[in-house]
């Protein structure tokens, strides 16, 4: 199946919004003015096999240049005589009978010392400034779409935010967390951020993920958070509303970044057509030309992946980033060294009495240093609001670890009787 049918195909089945169709890359129509374009140069004497010889003979060159209002200029200059097509170069007027320009020595005045750069002339066409201005405005156009959808989707980012960090807020004490969603959105983001849906993080495969696999990963998502029966777990009403907006704000997304990867596609296609049909090189050209549009780079997604991942994901924050690095648990109580590396209370007081001197992180001569003074106030406050039932737990386990210490395991109940 030709690109241009198939491209139409995908605009059709994937559900994109009637305004996104409407912008998509005129596929079609740059092909036409395409044809338009071989037609002129085989007119004016340059057929693709001559333009190609010419061009590695350094005896034409074709460019992309833009003006003082970022618009495309191409232009084809060759060297009078080095192609049998070319009437002679006239001496006395600035124009050749057939329109084409000569143009003075280009080394003559920056002294670069080009060889034979001594009169190019400049072949008169319109079809290929036709064509570059009708892609380039197309482009520019997808761009300001894309600036809109970011806008859409910055907002939503905002308002959903809000949302889930009224039911995702934690509540005083162990009693009062049946009010509140804190562990449901915890479990929820924590497979997310393990799903990798748009950014991989992997040595084989890392950075943007295409869409393809962006969409396998959110389905694979939906399909754990659905076998955990989180969202029927949701003890607070909004908090199901605000599941779904988050799901619909990645499948809006997701569709962006198809829709994105589809045109990247199809100028990819063009350019690489307008090459093959003229042999005039513009492939490298181009995109440096149109560094700017997003639709090229693809910032879009980049930018709204960690703008939602800074605005709602990070709201609820998770255990792994609160774990001492030694037992990999909560860090409870966190000893801050003087090296500003955490660790839980109790793998400091086993690193003291195994009488070990050097941070494991850093190396630094601090561990028989620290006492009660190096307790983090501030974090501990922090991790019994946002992890109660962690901090409890690791409470009850260092309990458990102290009788030990002091008694033996022959002593040891994880649960003595009362007084």
């Amino acid at each position: 199946m030709k690109f241009g049918h198939a491209f139409q195909e995908a605009l059709a089945a994937n559900s994109y919004p009637a305004h996104w169709v409407e912008k998509a890359v005129p596929y079609r129509q740059l092909k036409k003015i395409l044809g338009k374009v071989r037609e002129e140069l085989i007119k004016n004497g340059y057929s693709p096999d001559t333009l190609q010889q010419l061009l590695q003979q350094h005896n034409a060159e074709y460019r992309l240049e833009t003006d003082s209002s970022h618009l495309l200029r191409p232009k084809l200059i060759v060297r009078p005589g080095a192609s049998r097509s070319l009437p002679p170069s006239p001496t006395t007027s600035e124009f050749q009978a057939d329109g084409a320009v000569v143009l003075p020595d280009p080394a003559s005045n920056s002294g670069n010392g080009t060889p034979g750069e001594d009169e190019w002339v400049k072949i008169p066409l319109n079809s290929d400034v036709r064509f570059f201005t009708l892609l380039q405005t197309d482009v520019e156009e997808l761009d300001t779409l894309q600036d809109k959808e970011r806008q859409s989707m910055t907002t939503q980012i905002h308002i959903l935010g809000t949302e889930i960090a009224g039911v995702a807020r934690p509540r005083k004490g162990l009693v009062r967390l049946s009010k509140s969603d804190l562990y449901r959105w915890r479990e929820i983001f924590e497979l997310y951020l393990a799903a990798e849906v748009f950014f991989s993080t992997t040595e084989a495969d890392g950075g943007l993920r295409k869409s393809e696999a962006a969409r396998k990963q959110l389905v694979w998502f939906q399909e754990e958070v659905n076998k955990r029966q989180l969202p029927q777990r949701f003890k607070i009403e909004s908090s199901a509303v605000a599941y779904s907006q988050f799901l619909a704000l990645n499948a809006t997304l997701l569709q962006n970044l198809q829709f994105q990867e589809l045109n990247q596609t199809a100028v990819t296609k063009i350019i690489k057509k307008f090459d093959k049909r003229t042999s005039l090189g513009v492939k490298s050209t181009f995109p440096k030309l149109m560094y700017s549009a997003q639709v090229i780079s693809g910032s879009i997604s980049r930018d709204i992946c960690a703008q939602l991942a800074r605005e709602v994901v990070n709201l609820v924050p998770q255990v792994v980033d609160f774990s001492c690095t030694i037992c990999l648990s909560i860090c409870w109580l966190p000893i801050r060294l003087d090296c500003s590396h955490l660790f839980c209370i109790r793998c400091m007081i086993t690193m003291q009495n195994q009488n070990k001197r050097f941070c494991p992180l850093c190396r630094a001569e601090v561990v028989q240093k620290a006492d009660e003074s190096n307790i983090d106030e501030a974090l501990v406050r922090y991790l019994e609001k946002w992890f109660p039932k962690e901090t409890k737990e690791k409470q009850t386990l260092n309990e458990l670890e102290r009788r030990r210490d002091l008694f033996g395991d022959v002593y040891v109940n994880e649960h003595p009787p009362p007084g």
